[in-house]
């Protein structure tokens, strides 16, 4: 599909090495340590230093992509001719993807190729998978730009999203959890198990006694519910890579399939917090 841009934010937590194969262009976003603004595209700080700062208490606040950012990023290519597809992270998390549907609906009254907005209703390294499947199904040689949106919506709420996180606090935050309820799951090293249900939110789903188990639980999961015809298997940790390493090892004696390990996007992490981690891949209904 020579005649396609497939567009998505930065916190799709894909490898560069992926992006630039299949040429998949990204929106950069702001995040903010202490006051002091960042970007993912011109001042990154370093995935260890800012879960470090974390743990030392740093106040750290996220931002969604407004409607200009949106379209400026979004005019940027469409200025080449080309239609786009921008795969959005999802609309139960963050308002990002209706400030693209909203840049797109401008840019489409001023031009002949169009933009299209897809709410992915995945996050992280769950985004990415997702935007790294409708990628590679856009380089089929009979693939039309209906087919490929078909198709994104199709495969979209089959990518399944574990979490869990080792500390609750930064839930309790983001008021996503009391903090009653959190002292007494940090007291009894309760961890919690949560998914991304079909609305694109996080839920919980489990409670388990250790961070050994609720890992073991992560890789019990997938091993009901994988589909093996689709070998990309993601791990995203939130400065926990021996975590992560743990599970993949799991997952790779099992199926014979080693998984991406990454690092978690701060537009997540900066929420649940250093330890988080998760686990993406394809599978039934979420």
């Amino acid at each position: 599909m020579e005649n396609l841009i497939i567009t998505t934010e930065i916190i799709c937590d894909l490898p560069k090495e992926v992006l630039e194969k299949y040429n998949i262009k990204v929106c950069p976003v702001n995040y903010f340590v202490d006051g002091y603004e960042y970007n993912t595209e011109t001042n990154l700080m370093p995935a260890t230093q800012f879960y470090a700062n974390m743990r030392n208490g740093a106040d750290v606040k996220t931002t969604q992509v407004n409607q200009n950012e949106a379209y400026n990023f979004l005019n940027e290519h469409i200025k080449s001719g080309k239609n786009i597809l921008h795969l959005s992270f999802s609309s139960g998390l963050s308002g990002t993807c209706n400030s693209f549907v909203y840049a797109a609906k401008e840019l489409n009254k001023k031009n002949d190729n169009k933009v299209y907005v897809i709410d992915s209703l995945c996050a992280a390294a769950g985004h990415g998978l997702f935007v790294l499947l409708v990628a590679k199904k856009a380089q089929e040689n009979d693939m039309t730009l209906e087919k490929l949106i078909d198709y994104a919506n199709e495969i979209k709420l089959k990518i399944q999203h574990i979490f869990t996180v080792d500390n609750l606090k930064y839930l309790v935050k983001g008021g996503r959890v009391s903090k009653t309820s959190a002292k007494l799951a940090n007291l009894l090293q309760i961890k919690p198990l949560m998914k991304v249900d079909n609305d694109g939110k996080l839920v919980v789903t489990n409670k388990i006694f250790g961070r050994k188990l609720v890992i073991k639980k992560m890789f019990d999961i997938m091993t009901k519910n994988y589909k093996p015809q689709c070998a990309d298997i993601f791990i995203c940790h939130a400065d926990c890579e021996g975590d992560a390493q743990k599970l993949s090892k799991m997952i790779l004696e099992y199926y014979g399939i080693e998984p991406t390990i990454v690092p978690l996007n701060y537009f997540i992490g900066g929420h649940s917090g250093p330890g988080t981690l998760s686990l993406f891949y394809v599978g039934d209904e979420r």
